[in-house]
């Protein structure tokens, strides 16, 4: 099957919804009398130090969970190598084939029926003028905050 190429990303993002501001429990509104712009303002400890999670994440969407669990081990094997890879905020994964089959310990075949499974799904989609780079399905899995690039769409 011939997959076609695409210059921008052909997936929509999915239930990007809008929902009323509430503040956190640490949080208060404010509103600025001149201007009439409303802020939120977060309290901090005076010493100024805030616990930060420093482990690097890609999020992986519940609703997508079934449709991946049908996936051929390779497959699979070059979704996580896609996820553990993505760059933040990107709509773009790299899959450098020697790159891959060395990270997912797979054959050059098994790397190309498992890249041919993930696009016959539309997991992934192919970038027009590369052979490396592949749109992927920001429904699926996505390194960042959805919101701030689909308000850029």
């Amino acid at each position: 099957m011939k997959h076609e190429a695409y210059l921008t990303s052909p997936y929509k993002y999915m239930k990007i919804e809008e929902r009323a501001f509430a503040p956190r429990e640490n949080e208060e509104i404010t509103t600025n009398l001149e201007t009439g712009e409303m802020f939120v303002m977060h309290r901090i400890a005076k010493n100024k130090i805030v616990t930060h999670d420093a482990l690097v994440y890609t999020k992986l969407f519940q609703e997508s969970i079934h449709q991946l669990c049908s996936l051929g081990a390779a497959s699979m094997k070059i979704l996580l190598y896609s996820i553990a890879n993505v760059k933040p905020f990107s709509e773009i994964v790299v899959l450098n084939g020697p790159d891959v089959m060395l990270f997912c310990n797979i054959s050059k075949s098994s790397f190309y029926d498992g890249a041919i499974e993930l696009l016959d799904r539309k997991i992934l989609c192919k970038k027009l003028g590369s052979n490396i780079e592949f749109w992927f399905d920001p429904n699926i899995f996505f390194n960042g905050n959805r919101v701030k690039v689909s308000n850029k769409l």
